[in-house]
This record gives C-alpha cells, sequence and structure tokens, in this order.
C-alpha cells in the first residue's frame, strides 16, 4: 500500500502544472495589492497615525462591520503589516497580533494566546482571569510597546457575555496619565450582535465604526485578475472565466468563494490534461464545492436555521424543481420541528430566519405575481450542490445531538 501511494505521488509530481503558486490563492494569503479596499486602508492608518506620530499616547478603538467574504479579515491583516513595517523603521516598540475568537471561545483564552504571542512557553493554566490581565500589563509596560490586537469573529464572544471586551477597553481605567499600550480592532459580521454588550462597552467601541460593502461584479472581477496574476500561468484563464465566476458569487460578494470556484476549477482542468480552464471546469467546480468558508459558516448558524435549510432542501427534492414555496417549506420545518420535540414558530419568524439565509447568501427568495389576487414568496438554492450541503447539515445536525 505504502508503495502504490509513494508512486501516485511521484505521478502527480510530474504532471504538467497550471500553477505558478496555488497558496496565492489561499484564503489565509494576505497579497501586497487589495483592490477596492484602498479606501478603508486610509481610514485604518488615519485612525492609528498617532501610535506613529505620537507612540503610546493614545489608544484606538475601532470596529470593522460586514458582510461575508467581503475581505474584512485580509484588510486588517494588511493594514496590520504596513503598520507594523512603518513603526519597526522608526524603531517604535510596536506589536501586531490577530486573533479568532471562533477559534479561541473565552476571554481566558485570548488573554491565554495573547501571552504565548509574547512567550511561546507561557502555560495554558495555572491563573486567574485577573491575572492574565495584570500580566498583559506588565508584559507591555515592561518592553514599552503598543500592542493592535484584532477580534476577528467578535461576535462569538459578545453571545457569551465574557467580560473580556469590557477588560480590554477599560485595562488603564485605574491610572491615570499612563502611557497607552492596546488598542483594539473588532471585527464582526452584522453590528446588531452589538446590542448584548454593556452601555459603556457599546459607547466605546462604537466611536470608530468602519463599513465594508460587498464588492461589485466588476470588483470581484479585478480581484480575480489580481491573484490570477501571481498564481497561475499566462493564458490559463480567459475573461469569460472570470466574469463567469463572478457572476456566480457577486448577490453575496464573496470573494472567497470566487477565489476556491477559481482554485477547484484550474484543479479540474489539470485533471483533465487541459491547458486551459474551460466554462465546464466552472461548472463542475461550482456544483462540486462548497467552500471551506461556507462550511464554517453553517457551523456558526443556529440549529433552527439550519433545520430551516434542511427543510427548504427536502421541499426542493421532492418537488424536483429549482424553487421552493414558502407554505410548503413552513409545513416540512414544522414537521421537523415537531419530531425534533422543539418549539414551533410563527410564520414572521419564518420569515425573518429565511432573510437572514438570504443574507448569508445560501438562499434567494423570489416574490412570484401568481395573479391579480395575491403573491407567491419562492425559496431557492445559490449555487450550492443539494447533495453536499445536506450532506454537511446531518454532520452538523449529529455533532449536536439532533437525530434528523
Amino acid at each position: 500500500m505504502i508503495k502504490i501511494i509513494h508512486n501516485f505521488i511521484e505521478d502527480q509530481l510530474k504532471k504538467p502544472t497550471l500553477f505558478i503558486d496555488e497558496s496565492k490563492l489561499d484564503i489565509n494569503f494576505v497579497p501586497e495589492d487589495l483592490p477596492h479596499r484602498e479606501k478603508e486602508l486610509i481610514l485604518l492608518s488615519q485612525l492609528f497615525l498617532i501610535l506613529i506620530t505620537q507612540p503610546n499616547s493614545a489608544s484606538r478603538k475601532v470596529l470593522i462591520t460586514g458582510g461575508i467574504g467581503i475581505g474584512k479579515t485580509v484588510t486588517v491583516k494588511h493594514f496590520g503589516q504596513i503598520i507594523k513595517s512603518t513603526a519597526e523603521k522608526r524603531k517604535i516598540p510596536f506589536e501586531y497580533f490577530h486573533i479568532n475568537c471562533r477559534k479561541e471561545r473565552t476571554g481566558y483564552k485570548i488573554l491565554v494566546k495573547i501571552m504565548k504571542h509574547f512567550n511561546k512557553n507561557f502555560p495554558s493554566r495555572g491563573f486567574s482571569f485577573q491575572d492574565l490581565l495584570d500580566m498583559l500589563k506588565d508584559n507591555l509596560n515592561r518592553q514599552n510597546k503598543h500592542l493592535i490586537l484584532v477580534l476577528d469573529e467578535l461576535s462569538y464572544i459578545i453571545m457569551k457575555n465574557d467580560d473580556i471586551i469590557y477588560a480590554l477597553t477599560r485595562i488603564n481605567d485605574e491610572t491615570l496619565n499612563t502611557p497607552q499600550r492596546l488598542s483594539i480592532i473588532g471585527i464582526i459580521r452584522d453590528i446588531s450582535s452589538l446590542n448584548n454588550l454593556d452601555e459603556s462597552t457599546l459607547s466605546t467601541l462604537q466611536s470608530n465604526i468602519i463599513h465594508f460593502n460587498k464588492y461589485s461584479k466588476n470588483q470581484i472581477i479585478d480581484i480575480l485578475k489580481s491573484r490570477v496574476k501571481i498564481s497561475i500561468k499566462p493564458n490559463v484563464i480567459d475573461y469569460n472565466i472570470f466574469d463567469m465566476i463572478s457572476n456566480l458569487v457577486y448577490k453575496s460578494g464573496d470573494i472567497r468563494k470566487a477565489l476556491d470556484i477559481l482554485w477547484a476549477s484550474i484543479k479540474i482542468a489539470e485533471e483533465r490534461n487541459l491547458k486551459k480552464v474551460s466554462p465546464e471546469c466552472v461548472r463542475l467546480a461550482n456544483n462540486k464545492t462548497i467552500s471551506n468558508f461556507s462550511q464554517d459558516l453553517l457551523i456558526s448558524i443556529e440549529s433552527h436555521k439550519l433545520i430551516l435549510l434542511f427543510s427548504i432542501l427536502n421541499v426542493l427534492e421532492k418537488n424536483k424543481k429549482s424553487y421552493g414555496l414558502i407554505s410548503k417549506i413552513k409545513e416540512e420545518f414544522q414537521q421537523i420541528c415537531e419530531y425534533l420535540k422543539l418549539s414551533i414558530f410563527s410564520y414572521s419568524q419564518i420569515m425573518n430566519y429565511l432573510h437572514e439565509l438570504e443574507k448569508y447568501g445560501i438562499i434567494s427568495i423570489k416574490i412570484k405575481s401568481k395573479n391579480i389576487r395575491g403573491r407567491q414568496a419562492q425559496v431557492s438554492i445559490n449555487d450550492i450542490s443539494l447533495e453536499l450541503l445536506k450532506k454537511k447539515l446531518l454532520s452538523i445536525f449529529e455533532s449536536r445531538g439532533l437525530n434528523i
């Protein structure tokens, strides 16, 4: 078996590739060129310029908002690289650290993660929350450093009513006229989740808000072109391929999904020994692929909304059409809730859930005129394989102890 796998790998390595560097299409890659986010980068630079001109004289709290896959994280990381480099040129002690709150879901874990950034051997246990907070302050003062801390996916912490946001935004409240060592950038999809914060923390975070609008079709094409230049060999992608991928994702503006489809299209072209990516490669990639980001998004959605999404899938499979009527979806949803002995929701609540799923870019809702007496709402799935989506939902339900 080992020999078979070894031979397979060797054979794959000998095959010609259409890539220059496929890692440049990875969602975690931070490119030097960020088309159509120049305005946001300038706003961040204006807000944080004082950290360079007058080190440790001020603390900044900034909130980044906007939908999924529209460049919030990559823009902030790009800005982090710029300001850290600028500070280093001027020999200003400076740190930038990016934490995903979906992975570090408690204030304690966040503080430990920060301390490990300064000392990789820092123990994961054995301290109180206040101990960690004091050690963070002492560490920054001792090293005479200012830290820009980015809390990505901030809503995961807000939902837990954790004290970490309050503690970090008030870290210097007990002393007067001391150096300001900590600035915070929070990244959040929906600003309404801030309503769970206490008024003082809310007012602090709301003082500087930068909202990211979703990308347009042409902007998505520009971004794909800029990535192709650094990741794929010349003449592999024609304009019609850029246009095709843009049409698939422009409703949500999700550039992560666009990059995922592009990468998968090239892989399919390589498997078929093609010298160029064809439209069929894009279709196959779109039908076969749920991007990692889409999977992460599904995991973050509460169970009732996922059950509603599952109900939509069932209706679409039963009627074998591209859309399902909301009346049928409501019936299916209520039946599943009754089977699972979960609370039953009103029509208005179901509509609210459907609109939230539409905001995520998972479904589309269309009002279809039936006759002059009334209208019917239709729901369809946006360019995701029903088979793959259903398989993923069942896996999530199983992990949550829901036997559907």
